[in-house]
């Protein structure tokens, strides 16, 4: 068992979308955007609060964002002396709302001309970064910018504290923001279990078996799924959120399963004597998975209710991370050659329409790939030396972005 579970922590998910560069409308692509604090008191949270939105509107990809801050009136047409170059100005004034919340004004000049003013009201201060994030994401949407609707959504991860001890945790998509939501024993492989992001599942490695549970955020009720010995772990939900692929090890070597929560009814889709996992849904009906089947981890497809396997990647070794979206795929595969500096895992992004494989990383070791919904973005993990990074993957724009990890040891991470 311990060997079986060693191996699938290597894996986790990622997903593709169509590569485009769209046209920016309403604002010329590019030009200098400066953020500016309002507030009528300048503290430490109002400034920490330009570099989120700095970080943020860097991401969004519109704008050569000024980092450096200044304080300017709210109402100020000219920007502050230090800004006297930005042709964009963001300018924001915290103050509390009088019932314990944040009041955010926003306002976005162009030139001394208005072109976006919002009030929000923020009823957490710990969730000041999603704040930002939302901010971002309407400037984006009033200037015609790529979507980027998952820039506001929750981040799952499993943070190692101790041997035999780990914490399921909540974040952001820069992990600024953290809240443990499950603690006090061993878990493995957290997933969202819909779109709304109020449920998610997660393995439980301290019952007598691997425990899949069903926990609700909004109050805290947990409830068994499946257990099963060697391994039990859900590593896709269907869009309709009806049916789980799960990987199972009742009889000593995990295979991939197709679970109805309708029915409560479990249907195997791999018998193979070594290792199938991390089973994903595609786009026309089959299902992708790793396996051992070539003596290393590889990516392959089946169909349910059927014996035939398809392998899918041809290229690179060490296959282990996969997902999927529609007809693309993204996975991990290690590469040993003087193009790529020596010795690297690298993510690939492969069209199972076309054929062309795609490498979206250079050079460290990239894992944990996982895309967002709307298939726009990849939110992975990077390593390059000493240096831990999560990585953000913007196909609209073709650009990545990289903020330092200062959490200690992952495990598996959804979006």
């Amino acid at each position: 068992m311990k060997i079986v579970f060693f191996l699938f922590t290597l894996i986790q998910l990622v997903w593709g979308a169509e590569e485009s560069i769209k046209v920016v409308k309403g604002v010329e692509a590019q030009s200098p955007l400066a953020i500016e604090d309002s507030s009528l008191h300048s503290s430490e949270m109002s400034q920490k609060f330009a570099k989120m939105l700095a970080a943020d509107m860097n991401v969004v990809s519109l704008f050569v964002v000024d980092e450096s801050y200044a304080a300017a009136p709210f109402d100020a047409l000219a920007p502050a002396p230090s800004h006297k170059e930005a042709r964009y100005l963001l300018r924001y004034r915290l103050a509390d709302d009088g019932s314990g919340g944040l009041k955010a004004d926003i306002k976005l000049l162009d030139n001394g001309n208005e072109l976006f003013l919002k009030s929000y009201i923020l009823k957490q201060s710990e969730m000041l970064v999603f704040l930002s994030h939302s901010i971002a994401y309407d400037i984006n949407a009033k200037l015609g910018g790529t979507p980027i609707d998952w820039i506001k959504r929750k981040v799952l991860f499993i943070r190692l504290t101790s041997p035999r001890h780990s914490e399921i945790v909540a974040s952001d998509y820069t992990l600024s923001y953290q809240k443990v939501i499950v603690k006090g024993g061993m878990y493995g492989f957290a997933k969202w279990a819909n779109r709304e992001q109020t449920d998610l599942y997660y393995t439980s490695l301290s019952d007598f078996k691997p425990t899949i549970y069903k926990m609700n955020l909004l109050n805290g009720k947990k409830e068994k799924v499946i257990s099963s010995d060697g391994m039990a772990v859900c590593s896709d939900v269907s869009e309709d959120g009806k049916r789980l692929l799960l990987t199972l090890a009742p009889n000593g070597q995990p295979d991939i399963y197709l679970y109805d929560l309708t029915s409560n009814a479990k249907t195997q889709i791999t018998n193979y004597s070594g290792i199938d996992v991390n089973g994903q849904f595609m786009g026309d009906g089959s299902i992708a998975f790793v396996s051992n089947r070539m003596g290393y981890p590889n990516v392959f497809s089946t169909r349910i209710n059927t014996n035939g396997v398809s392998q899918l990647v041809h290229q690179g070794k060490n296959n282990s991370s996969l997902s999927s979206y529609k007809n693309f795929l993204v996975y991990k595969a290690r590469e040993s050659s003087a193009g790529y500096g020596g010795s690297a895992f690298n993510l690939h992004l492969l069209s199972l329409n076309t054929g062309n494989v795609k490498r979206l990383t250079a050079s460290g070791e990239n894992d944990f790939p996982r895309f967002s919904p709307d298939g726009e973005a990849i939110l992975y993990i990077k390593q390059e030396g000493s240096r831990s990074s999560i990585g953000v993957i913007r196909f609209g724009v073709n650009k990545s972005f990289a903020f330092p990890l200062k959490i200690g040891r992952i495990q598996s991470i959804d979006w």
